[in-house]
């Protein structure tokens, strides 16, 4: 499966700040700082989570960004959705097959609504807070796959 890398520097953010939850609010410098993260489109990452309703934006002298919902609350699912606009899964993998895409007539089709039915489960299972828990912390730059995707535009980073 692969993801944007918004929603890879989305998911890191928010695992950073449910491991501080305690320092929180945490000013968008300090997680690009700890995890590695371009400070810029970092930014620009979190004012979509701003916008979804993940966190939200505090002003004054104690600046920077604190959870509006729980992490226990922000399913891996809902975060991949709204960085990605748009539901996941939801097309057949063969799109220009003249089958039609019908569990009836298409056998491909079927283990894929299948298996993508179980992956969204366990996306929607896994929340941000289990998540931060059960993930090594680490810089963004140390992972394999940012290094691939940094070859390759920085598009996509494998998950």
């Amino acid at each position: 499966m692969k993801i944007s890398q918004a929603s890879a520097y989305a998911l890191h953010a928010l695992m950073y700040m449910a491991r501080h939850v305690t320092q929180l609010p945490v000013p968008s410098k300090a997680i690009a700082k700890a995890e590695g993260m371009p400070a810029g489109y970092l930014a620009k990452v979190l004012q979509q989570l701003v916008k979804a309703g993940f966190i939200r934006s505090v002003r004054g002298r104690e600046r920077g960004y604190t959870f509006a919902k729980p992490p226990e609350e922000i399913s891996l699912l809902d975060l991949l959705q709204a960085m990605d606009g748009e539901p996941m899964f939801d097309d057949c993998p063969l799109r220009r097959c003249a089958c039609g895409g019908t569990r009836q007539n298409c056998h491909i089709y079927a283990q894929w609504l299948t298996a993508t039915r179980r992956m969204k489960e366990l996306l929607d299972e896994m929340t941000i807070a289990t998540a931060a828990w059960q993930h090594p912390e680490h810089r963004f730059h140390t992972l394999p796959s940012s290094e691939s995707s940094a070859k390759n535009g920085g598009r996509t980073v494998s998950f």
